[in-house]
């Protein structure tokens, strides 16, 4: 049951959920246009709404919430400025998702997405001076969130070389996208991923206990071997050998520490919730994936394969970093435990990640997936009833979180 402190937070949730049901609505939007026509509506637009969305009006605000959760078990106060943070990062979110449906790249986007990232500086610089990290002997949890929090300034360096290169006159189409990949790269692959995976293990171990010298050797490595990594994302432009094998060698060791760390938490991780079990699931077979990308004929296959780029994002998104951030809502009391919409949402990604993928596998042999596009609007439109499921839980345990008399009343007058 939620607390008072939580029961504050929890309006948050509510938002990060609401946010989830329109993210799913965009997404079925997207497979209809696809397969259907849709008037005025800019395909394009609408794509670059439902990414920006995403990442602000779900992701982060998901992780923010978890983070200042965890305030309350350090006895770290809620501050106004934090609140504020919270408003400001909502109200963005919607300012975007209505910018980049209406105008595209135009003014009014590009300097709400200049506010979102240093709305991002203003996070991170709130967790610093609530001195969230200050103890003795730092664990192999902390090792994961300050790394997350690293790569999440990092990340904007981006937007800001892409602007630069705008405005110098740089119209290198190469450059431009690298610009964007190194964005992508560190916000999903650095901070959100490093994030959640470090949070879930805060929220289920004691990090002390677990703390010793091989979890922070491995936690290390699956931190530093993220800047390496990057190297996957510049392969499509055929570069020199080299950056095959530096990507190679940090998918490896990505992988690597990924399984030590796993390994060495194994006994926790087995009496771990289904939505934790199948997240982790998806990072392992999504580090696997990073490893054969480096191979160039299956690299230049799948930066040539749409259907691939976009299971690849899904994997990650839908497959590991959704997944997680409902279970930790379960685990802080944002949400109940429903476990049978927790079995529908991983059946649904499943089966759409399966397509996305299958179907390209399948192509090489000359076998195609009739309907295909039905099949994964289809597919899609069920994602969105999904998250209304969650926000409708969310929202009934909140209510009687606030009511308790209230509830107390209704139920005796239950025959």
């Amino acid at each position: 049951m939620l607390s008072k402190k939580n029961t504050n937070l929890s309006k948050y949730a509510v938002w990060a959920l609401v946010n989830f049901v329109i993210l799913g609505l965009a997404g079925a939007i997207l497979r209809y246009m696809q397969v259907f026509s849709l008037a005025n509506v800019n395909y394009k637009f609408l794509l670059h709404s439902h990414s920006h969305f995403a990442f602000s009006g779900w992701i982060f605000l998901s992780i923010a919430l978890l983070f200042f959760y965890q305030f309350e078990k350090q006895n770290l106060q809620l501050s106004k400025r934090i609140k504020w943070l919270f408003a400001l990062t909502i109200a963005i979110s919607f300012g975007m998702l209505a910018s980049f449906f209406f105008t595209g790249y135009k003014a009014i986007s590009i300097v709400l997405s200049t506010l979102f990232i240093f709305v991002g500086y203003w996070f991170v610089v709130e967790l610093v001076r609530s001195k969230f990290f200050t103890t003795s002997k730092p664990s192999f949890v902390d090792i994961l969130l300050k790394g997350s929090l690293i790569f999440l300034v990092l990340s904007s360096l981006g937007p800001f070389c892409l602007g630069y290169f705008k405005a110098s006159g740089f119209k290198s189409f190469e450059l431009q996208q690298s610009a964007i990949y190194f964005y992508l790269h560190f916000q999903l692959n650095g901070f959100m991923q490093l994030a959640l995976i470090g949070l879930c293990f805060k929220f289920y171990l004691n990090p002390a206990e677990k703390t010793g010298k091989s979890t922070i050797f491995w936690s290390r490595g699956l931190v530093w071997s993220t800047l390496p990594l990057y190297a996957m994302f510049i392969l499509w432009v055929e570069p020199p050998l080299w950056v095959n094998v530096i990507a190679f060698l940090s998918a490896v060791l990505h992988f690597v520490a990924w399984l030590i760390l796993v390994f060495r938490l194994k006994a926790d991780i087995k009496s771990s919730t289904f939505l934790m079990r199948i997240a982790f699931s998806a990072i392992t077979l999504q580090f696997l994936f990073q490893i054969l990308v480096a191979f160039t004929a299956i690299g230049n296959w799948t930066f040539g394969s749409r259907n691939l780029i976009i299971g690849y994002v899904h994997l990650l998104t839908l497959g590991s970093l959704s997944p997680l951030i409902i279970d930790l809502f379960t685990k802080a009391g944002f949400l109940k435990n429903i476990s049978k919409v927790n079995y529908v949402f991983v059946a649904i990604t499943v089966f759409y990640l399966l397509l996305l993928f299958g179907s390209e596998f399948l192509a090489v042999f000359q076998i195609y997936i009739p309907n295909l596009g039905l099949l994964l609007f289809v597919t899609n439109i069920m994602l969105p009833v999904v998250a209304l499921a969650y926000l409708l839980n969310t929202i009934n345990l909140k209510f009687k979180t606030a009511n308790p008399a209230k509830n107390k009343i209704l139920f005796n007058k239950i025959p």
